[in-house]
C-alpha cells in the first residue's frame, strides 16, 4: 500500500495541475503589473523597476539554498524529522545567512539606482525566503486548495499595489511597501498551516544522510537561476536603464512555460516517489509527460514566432518594437520546455551530475556571450544562452540514458513531438497568414491567443479524460 503521503501513479497530471494553478495566479500577477508599466511609464524608471527584480531572482534564490527543491524531495513526515533534527546553532546560521543576503540585497539596490528604499528591498528578500520553503512544505502535504486560495489572494494585493501606481493613486516609491504588506500576509497564512502538520509524528532524520543531496540541489539551484538571469544582472549594470529596459522585454522568458514545466517537475518527482514503482515505468512516464507537454509547447513556440509583430505591437503599445529581432533568438529555447531533463537524475540523486550540467550549461554561456556579442549584438548575447541551454540538455540526457542502461533516443517521444511540431508549424502559420490578412493587429492577435487558449485547453481536457 502506498504511505498516506505518497501520490498514487494516477495522480500525476492532477499534481502537475494543482501545482501549476497554485503558480499560475503570481506570475499572472506580475505579468499584469510588467505590461501596464511598460505601456505607462518612462523607460527609465521602468528599466530600474525591473532592475530589482531581476537582483531579487538571483539573490533570492541565493538565499533560499535550494531549501524548497529538497522539501519537495522527501514526504512531509521526512521534512518534520529533518527540521527537528537540525542544531538551534545551525537554524541561527541559516536566518544569518538570510539577513546578510537581504542586508547585501538593500545596499546592491542602493547602488545601482534604487527605485524602492534599501530597507523595503532587503525585507522584502527575507520575507520571501521563508514563504518559498514554507509553500513547497504545503505542496509536499498536499494542501493544494488553502495554498492555491493564499496565492490568489496574494496576487490580488500584488495587482492592487500595481494599479494604485498606474492610477497614480499612490506614488512610486510606496509600491513596494504594499507588496511587503502582501508578503507579511502570505507568510503568516502559510505558517499558519504548517502549524497543522507539525503536530503529526516524524520520521527520524539524519542532516548527514542529506547533506550531499541538498549541497548539490542548492548549488543546482543557484547555477540555474544565475543561467536564467545573469545577462540581465550583468546588463542592468552596465547599460543605461532605457536600453536596459529594451533588453528585458526582448528577452523575456514566455509567462507561465517555467511555471509549467516547474510544475511538471514538481509532479514527477512526487511521483517518483510512489513505492512499488519500477524504472520501465518511471521511463514511460516521463515519456508520457513529455508527449503531453509537446502538445501544448510546440503550438505556443510556434505562435510566438509568427504572432511576434503583434505581440510586441499590441501589448507595447509599439514602444519596444526594436526588441522584437531578441525575442526570436531567446524564443528559440521554447522546444527544449517539452522535456523535464532532470526529473529522474534529481529522484536518483544525481545531485553531483545536476550540478556539472547546471555549470555546464553557465560556463558555456559565459564563454560564448563576448564573441557573439561582438558579432551579433545584444542578440549575440541572447544566442549563448539558447546554445548553451542546447548542449545542457544533451549532457542531462546521455547520463541519464548511461545510468539506466538503454539507449538516450528511447527516452524521448521523437515520433509523437515531430507530428506535434509539423501540425503547429502548419497550423498556426495558415492560422496568422489568414488573420493577418484580413484582420487589424489587435484582432488578430486576440484572435490567434484564443485559439492557442482553446486548443491547449482542449489538449489538457484530452488527456485528463485519457487518465481516466
Amino acid at each position: 500500500m502506498p504511505k498516506p503521503e505518497a501520490p498514487t501513479p494516477g495522480t500525476l497530471l492532477g499534481t502537475s495541475a494543482a501545482i501549476f494553478l497554485i503558480r499560475f495566479f503570481p506570475t499572472l500577477a506580475s505579468v499584469v503589473a510588467l505590461v501596464w508599466l511598460a505601456r505607462t511609464l518612462p523607460a527609465a524608471y521602468y528599466g530600474r523597476y525591473q532592475s530589482f527584480w531581476v537582483q531579487w531572482q538571483v539573490l533570492h534564490t541565493v538565499a533560499c539554498l535550494g531549501l524548497p527543491t529538497l522539501v519537495l524531495t522527501y514526504s512531509g513526515a521526512q521534512v518534520r524529522g529533518l527540521w527537528q533534527a537540525a542544531r538551534p546553532t545551525h537554524r541561527v546560521v541559516l536566518a544569518g545567512w538570510v539577513l546578510l543576503l537581504a542586508g547585501g540585497f538593500g545596499g546592491l539596490h542602493w547602488w545601482s539606482g534604487a527605485a524602492f528604499a534599501p530597507w523595503q528591498a532587503g525585507l522584502f528578500l527575507a520575507l520571501n525566503v521563508p514563504v518559498a520553503v514554507l509553500e513547497a512544505y504545503a505542496l509536499v502535504r498536499r494542501q493544494f486548495r488553502p495554498v492555491a486560495a493564499i496565492s490568489v489572494g496574494y496576487a490580488g494585493l500584488f495587482v492592487l499595489a500595481h494599479g494604485l501606481v498606474v492610477g497614480e493613486v499612490i506614488a512610486r516609491e510606496q509600491l513596494l511597501g504594499g507588496l511587503l504588506l502582501a508578503s507579511a500576509v502570505r507568510l503568516g497564512a502559510l505558517g499558519y498551516l504548517a502549524r497543522g502538520g507539525l503536530a503529526a509524528p516524524p520520521d527520524p532524520g539524519s542532516w548527514p544522510a542529506v547533506r550531499g543531496h541538498w549541497a548539490h540541489t542548492a548549488l543546482n539551484d543557484v547555477v540555474q537561476v544565475l543561467f536564467r538571469w545573469v545577462d540581465k544582472l550583468a546588463l542592468n549594470l552596465l547599460l543605461p536603464a532605457a536600453l536596459f529596459a529594451l533588453y528585458f522585454n526582448g528577452t523575456l522568458d514566455v509567462p507561465f512555460l517555467p511555471l509549467l514545466l516547474g510544475a511538471a517537475g514538481s509532479g514527477l518527482l512526487l511521483h517518483f516517489g510512489a513505492p512499488g514503482l519500477t524504472e520501465a515505468e518511471r521511463v514511460a512516464t516521463l515519456r508520457a509527460a513529455a508527449t503531453l507537454l509537446g502538445r501544448l509547447v510546440f503550438p505556443l513556440f510556434c505562435f510566438l514566432l509568427f504572432f511576434r509583430y503583434e505581440l510586441f505591437g499590441v501589448v507595447f503599445a509599439h514602444r519596444y518594437d526594436a526588441a522584437v529581432p531578441l525575442f526570436v533568438v531567446s524564443s528559440l529555447v521554447v522546444p527544449l520546455r517539452a522535456y523535464n531533463f532532470t526529473a529522474l537524475l534529481q529522484h536518483k540523486g544525481q545531485g553531483r551530475r545536476i550540478s556539472r550540467g547546471a555549470l555546464l550549461d553557465l560556463g558555456l554561456a559565459l564563454v560564448l556571450m563576448y564573441p557573439l556579442y561582438r558579432l551579433l549584438g545584444l542578440a549575440g548575447v541572447a544566442l549563448a544562452f539558447v546554445l548553451s541551454t542546447y548542449a545542457q540538455a544533451g549532457y542531462y540526457l546521455t547520463y541519464t540514458a548511461q545510468l539506466l542502461r538503454v539507449p538516450w533516443a528511447s527516452l524521448v517521444p521523437w515520433g509523437a513531438w515531430a507530428g506535434h511540431l509539423l501540425g503547429a508549424v502548419l497550423g498556426v502559420g495558415l492560422l496568422h497568414e489568414l488573420l493577418a490578412t484580413w484582420l487589424p493587429e489587435r484582432t488578430v492577435l486576440l484572435a490567434g491567443a484564443g485559439t492557442l487558449g482553446l486548443w491547449l485547453a482542449g489538449q489538457l481536457w484530452r488527456a485528463r479524460q485519457t487518465r481516466g
